[in-house]
C-alpha cells in the first residue's frame, strides 16, 4: 500500500539516497523570469574549458537500463521547475486565486529556498548536461518539501470560505472522501485506491472544518507520492521482453512531465482514468494537443538552453568599474540585466522560429534579432524588437546566426575574448565531437607572454608549445573553433582589431584580428575558413548539428547515457531534423515511440 510519509520518514530516505547518490551541495537559487524555467545561478564559471560547471552528485550514467527503455531502477523524481508547476497548477484545480502562483514561487524559491537541480551530464562529468538528469533526494529539499506543505496548505486553507471552496461547500463522509480522492488524483497523478483515501480520512479525523482540510492538504503535498513519479509499468502477461509498457497513468504522468514539465491537465487525466489513452490514435491526438499549447514552448525553451549551454555566461556587468574593463567596452555599460537579456534573445529566437514551423537549421541560420532591450540592441546595431511581427534583420555581414549571438559567443566578465571556451562550445555542446581529456602539462609555463600579442596569439603561445601534452588537441581540434570567432570580443561586438591594454586600461598597441584557421569536424575532410559563416556552413554541411541534436535530445528525453541498442532511435530523429522537420515535430517525435511509452521489466 502506498502511504504517506511523515518528515522522519522522508529524512531516512533522503539519508539513504544521500549516502548512495552524492553529497549536499548548496547550490544556488535563481527567480525564473517566465513559468519556472530551468535556470542556473547566474555565478561565474572556471577558466578551464574542461571544467565541471556544477558539483556532480551522481549520473544517470551509473544507472544500468534495458535497451530502449527508462530504467526501473530509481524513482524518478520532479526538477525543481517540475516542481514548482506541479503546486501551482494543483493548487489552481482546487482554488481560484489569480495571485496564487506569485505566492507559491516566492514560497518554493525564497521562503523554503528549495535548491536547483545540478546539471548533470550522463556521458562524462567534464561538461554540463541537463538538470532532469539529477537523481539525488538532499535534506535540503526535503526540509523545504516539509515546509511548503505547511505553508501552502495553510494559504489554500486560509478562510473557513476558502477551505469549504475546496472541500465543495458540503459536510459529511461522503464530503470528505470526494475530496480526497479529488485532490488526491491531480497531485498523485492517478487515482487513490481505498487504502490511501482512509489514511486520509485518519488524517481529517473525519472531519471537514477548516483545520481538517488544511491537515489533509499539508499530508499531500509532503507526501513522496506528489514529489516522485513512481512507475511499475502495466501488467502483462508477455515475458520475453526486457520492456513493458507504461499504464494509461504513468503514461500521461510522463507525457505531461515531458512536454509541459507539469501534471497531466483534466483532459489527458480524463484519457488515462478510461484508459483510451493506451489507443494510438488517441495518444497522438493529445500529443497534438500537448505541442499546441504555450507550456510546450516553455519546455522547448528548458531544452535548448540547457543543450546550448546558455547559462555559461557569466553576468555581463561584472567588471564594470575596472579601469581596463571600461576601457575595452567604451561608451557601453552592461546592466545587471544584460546577461539574462541576451540568453532570452536565443531562446525568443528559438520560439520564433517553432511557432512558425521553423526547422533546426534555421535555428542555426536565422539572422532576426530578437533584442527586446536596448542593451543586446546596442551590441547587434540593430533596434528593438517589441516582441510581435517580424524581428529586424542583423545589419553586420559577420552576424550569420546562432553562433555569432550574444548570448552564444560573448564573455562580459573580461576585456578579452576566451577562444577555448568557444571553441569547446562548438565542438563539445553544438556538434558532439570528442575531446580528449585535458593534460595538466605545466611546461607551457615558459611562454613568453611580454611582447604586444593578440588573445590569439597569447593562446598560441600557451597551448600549442612544441612538445607539450597540449599541442595535439588545441592546435588541430579546439583552437580553431576558437580563432574562427575571433572577430567578436568578449561582449560580442564586431570588430577589425584588437587593442591590449595594461591593467590601468591604457593601450598598449593594437593589432589586426587574424580569423583564418584550418578546422576539422568528425567524418569530414579538415577546411580552410576564415569568418563565422564560412564556419557555419561547415557544421551545416557536416550534418553534426542535427546528429549532435538528435543525441541530446534522447538523453533528455530519456534521462541516461544512450548506447548502440539506441541508435535507431537516435538516428531516426537525426534524419527527421536532417530533412527538414520543423521543431515541433522534432520535439514530439520521441514521445510517439515505444521506447518513450515502455519501462525496464523490474527485476
Amino acid at each position: 500500500m502506498r502511504h504517506p510519509l511523515k518528515l522522519c520518514g522522508w529524512l531516512m530516505l533522503a539519508a539513504a539516497l544521500h549516502a548512495c547518490n552524492g553529497n549536499d551541495s548548496q547550490e544556488s537559487n535563481s527567480t525564473p523570469n517566465t513559468r519556472a524555467p530551468d535556470a542556473a545561478p547566474t555565478v561565474g564559471i572556471p577558466t578551464d574549458p574542461h571544467a565541471q560547471s556544477a558539483p556532480v552528485r551522481a549520473t544517470a550514467a551509473a544507472t544500468t537500463s534495458a535497451p530502449g527503455c527508462f530504467s526501473a531502477v530509481l524513482p524518478r523524481r520532479l526538477t525543481r521547475t517540475q516542481y514548482l508547476n506541479v503546486l501551482t497548477d494543483w493548487s489552481a484545480s482546487l482554488i481560484t486565486d489569480s495571485a496564487l502562483p506569485a505566492r507559491i514561487r516566492t514560497l518554493v524559491l525564497d521562503t523554503a529556498q528549495f535548491p536547483l537541480d545540478a546539471s548533470i551530464n550522463p556521458e562524462t562529468a567534464r561538461h554540463q548536461g541537463y538538470y532532469r538528469l539529477d537523481p539525488t533526494v538532499t535534506t535540503r529539499q526535503v526540509t523545504g518539501i516539509h515546509s511548503v506543505a505547511q505553508a501552502l496548505a495553510a494559504d489554500l486553507a486560509s478562510t473557513d470560505q476558502r477551505a469549504a471552496t475546496i472541500v465543495g461547500n458540503c459536510t459529511g463522509d461522503a464530503c470528505l472522501t470526494d475530496f480526497i480522492r479529488r485532490a488526491g488524483r491531480t497531485l498523485f497523478r492517478q487515482p487513490l485506491t481505498d487504502a490511501e483515501v482512509t489514511v486520509y480520512k485518519k488524517v481529517a479525523n473525519g472531519a471537514t472544518d477548516r483545520a481538517a482540510i488544511t491537515k489533509v492538504l499539508a499530508t499531500m503535498i509532503a507526501s513522496p507520492q506528489s514529489y516522485f513519479v513512481l512507475e511499475r509499468g502495466a501488467t502483462t502477461t508477455d515475458t520475453s521482453s526486457a520492456c513493458v509498457p507504461l499504464s494509461a497513468h504513468e503514461l500521461a504522468t510522463r507525457l505531461s512531465l515531458h512536454l509541459w514539465d507539469t501534471l497531466p491537465d483534466a483532459t489527458l487525466a480524463a484519457t488515462a482514468d478510461n484508459g483510451t489513452l493506451l489507443q494510438p490514435s488517441v495518444y497522438q491526438q493529445q500529443v497534438t494537443r500537448l505541442m499546441g499549447d504555450a507550456r510546450a514552448d516553455a519546455a522547448l525553451r528548458s531544452f535548448f538552453r540547457q543543450w546550448l549551454r546558455l547559462d555559461d555566461l557569466v553576468p555581463m556587468n561584472g567588471k564594470v568599474g575596472n579601469a581596463k574593463f571600461d576601457a575595452f567596452a567604451g561608451s557601453y555599460k552592461p546592466l545587471a540585466t544584460t546577461r539574462d537579456a541576451a540568453i532570452d534573445e536565443v531562446l525568443d529566437m528559438v520560439s520564433y522560429v517553432a511557432s512558425r514551423n521553423g526547422s533546426l537549421q534555421q535555428v542555426l541560420t536565422d539572422r532576426h534579432s530578437f533584442a527586446k532591450t536596448a542593451d543586446i540592441a546596442t551590441l547587434y546595431k540593430t533596434t528593438v524588437w517589441n516582441g510581435t511581427g517580424t524581428p529586424p534583420t542583423f545589419t553586420e555581414a559577420d552576424r550569420v546566426g546562432l553562433l555569432t549571438r550574444i548570448g552564444v559567443l560573448a564573455n562580459g566578465s573580461s576585456d578579452t575574448t576566451l577562444p577555448i571556451q568557444r571553441g569547446a562550445k562548438v565542438l563539445s555542446a553544438l556538434t558532439c565531437q570528442s575531446l580528449p581529456p585535458p593534460a595538466m602539462n605545466q611546461t607551457n609555463a615558459a611562454a613568453d607572454l611580454s611582447p604586444v600579442l593578440t588573445t590569439r596569439e597569447r593562446t598560441e603561445r600557451i597551448t600549442e608549445m612544441p612538445n607539450t601534452a597540449c599541442v595535439a588537441c588545441h592546435k588541430t581540434s579546439l583552437n580553431p573553433w576558437g580563432f574562427v570567432f575571433e572577430r567578436f570580443d568578449s561582449l560580442g561586438r564586431v570588430r577589425a582589431s584588437e587593442v591590449v591594454r595594461d591593467d590601468a586600461g591604457a593601450s598598449r598597441g593594437e593589432k589586426p584580428i587574424d580569423t583564418a584557421v584550418v578546422a576539422l569536424l568528425d567524418g569530414m575532410t579538415e577546411r580552410s575558413i576564415s569568418t563565422a559563416a564560412q564556419a557555419q556552413q561547415y557544421v551545416l554541411d557536416s550534418g553534426a548539428f542535427e546528429g549532435c541534436f538528435a543525441r541530446n535530445y534522447f538523453r533528455y528525453a530519456f534521462g541516461r547515457a544512450d548506447t548502440a541498442n539506441d541508435a535507431s532511435v537516435i538516428d531516426t530523429v537525426r534524419l527527421q531534423a536532417a530533412n527538414g522537420a520543423n521543431l515541433r515535430s522534432l520535439f514530439a517525435s520521441i514521445v510517439t515511440r515505444d521506447e518513450f511509452k515502455s519501462i525496464q521489466r523490474p527485476q
